[in-house]
Order: C-alpha cells, then sequence, then structure tokens
C-alpha cells in the first residue's frame, strides 16, 4: 500500500463526546484510490493513534480483497477447465468393457486392466 494511492480526510468525530469532539478534528477516513474500499477510525481521541489503526485495517481489507480477487480468478479458470474437459475413456465394470472416445472402440476391460489392450493415442 502506498502512500500516493491514498486520499486521508480528517474530520471532527461524529456521535456523543462533548465539547472535545466538536472543537478537534481526530476523526480519520482513508481511502484507497485503485480498489476504492475506505475505512474511517474515530477510535481514540489522538488524531495520530486513529490514523494508524485506520491505516492497518485498510491494508487487512486490501490483502483480504486481493485474495479474494485470486481466488476468483482461480475458481474461474478451474470451472472453465472442467467444463471444457473431455472425457477420454468410459469404463463400464458391470459389462466388463472400456470404450474409448477419441477411436470409438470397445475392447474388454480385464485384458486392458492387464495391460494386453493397448488404445491408441
Amino acid at each position: 500500500m502506498k502512500e500516493k494511492d491514498l486520499t486521508i480526510i480528517c474530520t471532527k468525530g461524529h456521535g456523543p463526546g462533548g465539547q472535545h469532539k466538536n472543537k478537534v478534528e481526530t476523526c480519520v477516513v482513508i481511502t484507497h484510490i485503485p480498489t476504492g474500499i475506505q475505512e474511517m477510525c474515530q477510535d481514540t481521541r489522538s488524531k495520530a493513534r486513529n490514523l494508524k489503526l485506520a491505516k492497518d485495517r485498510l491494508s487487512k481489507k486490501i490483502q483480504k480483497y486481493q485474495n479474494d480477487q485470486i481466488n476468483k480468478a482461480k475458481n474461474e479458470t478451474r470451472k472453465e477447465l472442467i467444463k471444457n474437459q473431455k472425457v477420454v475413456r468410459t469404463y463400464n465394470y458391470n459389462r466388463n468393457e472400456v470404450y474409448d472416445n477419441r477411436s470409438k472402440s470397445k475392447h474388454d476391460l480385464k485384458k486392458f486392466l492387464a495391460g494386453e489392450v493397448d488404445f491408441p493415442i
């Protein structure tokens, strides 16, 4: 996470808190420009601590987002491979036969498993 990719805005805190919240800008809102992920922190009364907390939380969100994107791409690739996969052989144990889908030929399953029959590649 690079500093040039961040937009940092400091505002006054929201919610109850009295005079201190109304006068001092301690609320920090950080936006990661490339992903659009945003994090806000107003947990403490210190702007520096809130900034550090917000950056830590934002980096975790960005890491999770990147991991999700990688997993999504892997899953899509896996689905494409499975969808386009062609069955080479069909084994039918009840009829004791093996069918080669490429050469459209049937052979005895026991002979094939014993290595006596070889299909063309």
